[in-house]
């Protein structure tokens, strides 16, 4: 789960004031499955390997001690082959890790709003555990799930991660966001100002990987009732829906690429997989749907490999 700030920093004229903030806060969450990714993702973005020289994104720094934990994690697991322990299912809303990360744009490519002005994102990331969203199918009454769900109505924007190669569950994920659009709908925060990525996991799988470039036609043929309904939601007026395609461990190769992961396994909860070549190490799209969550822009740098 995700809250994130973003603001401009100074000009880049040294003798220029400095920028004030961008008006307004946005305040974010991300959900997904058990095993979707959720903890991958942000463990890779923290600790941003092998970083492409021409992407956009200058740096990526943990803020706090929490924050770091995420680094070490990618150092001390994620690259060494290993897999990460899932969330805690039983800790307490409060007892949840809250990460910090600060990411800063290249002042080339820090255009917003016309602007042309350098962007930071400033990234606060809760990990909840995935039994929480489907929970929303199975169970009502329970006070976590209850505390969960009131967390979430506070944002106005939501990052809906999905391993990709899970569409035999495309009716439980449509049921369950159906469940949850519903208690977002009681909230009392201005609907308009919502936005909801769609956002699938584990592109690196070739399936997936051939079509990375374009996620709305992607995320519509794999999970088509889900995307549905997405779109009522967002037909109503309720708010902006897009998609995206990330990858946590990214591609071997680019004439004839292949991924960067080992399968370990493969069933209806989607792929399991560890890093294979941790020196060729670079993830793919993780910040792109960050800043359209934040700005209401996309910014189509990011999304390049």
């Amino acid at each position: 789960m995700d809250f994130f700030r973003r603001k401009k920093n100074a000009s880049p004229d040294a003798d220029a004031p400095p920028s004030e903030p961008l008006a307004g806060d946005s305040t974010l969450r991300i959900i997904g499955d058990r095993a979707s990714g959720k903890t991958a993702y942000l463990a890779s973005l923290a600790y941003w390997p092998n970083a492409n020289p021409e992407s956009p994104v200058e740096s990526v720094t943990p803020v706090g001690e929490e924050s770091q934990e995420l680094v070490e994690k990618a150092r001390d697991l994620l690259e060494q082959g290993l897999e990460l322990e899932p969330t805690d299912l039983n800790a307490d809303i409060d007892e949840v890790k809250d990460y910090t990360l600060s990411i800063s744009l290249k002042d080339r490519f820090s255009w917003l709003r016309g602007e042309g002005k350098p962007v930071q994102l400033n990234v606060s990331c809760k990990d909840y555990a995935g039994e929480f969203f489907s929970d929303l199918l199975y169970k009502s009454g329970d006070s976590r799930l209850e505390d969960y769900l009131e967390d979430c109505c506070l944002a106005t924007g939501l990052l809906f991660l999905v391993d990709g190669t899970t569409h035999r569950k495309d009716r439980d994920y449509a049921m369950g966001m159906e469940k949850f659009l519903m208690e977002l709908d009681r909230s009392q925060i201005d609907l308009q100002r919502r936005r909801i990525a769609l956002v699938l996991s584990k592109c690196e799988q070739s399936e997936l990987w051939v079509n990375r470039h374009q996620p709305q036609k992607l995320a519509k043929a794999r999970f088509p009732q889900l995307s549905s309904q997405l779109e009522i939601w967002s037909r109503s007026g309720n708010g902006s829906v897009d998609y995206f395609t990330t990858s946590a461990f990214g591609i071997l190769g680019k004439r004839y690429p292949e991924p960067n992961s080992k399968r370990l396994r493969r069933s209806r909860d989607g792929t399991t997989s560890v890093i294979k070549k941790p020196k060729l190490w670079r993830p793919f799209g993780l910040v792109s749907p960050i800043y359209w969550l934040c700005t209401g822009e996309r910014h189509r740098e990011l999304d390049r490999d």
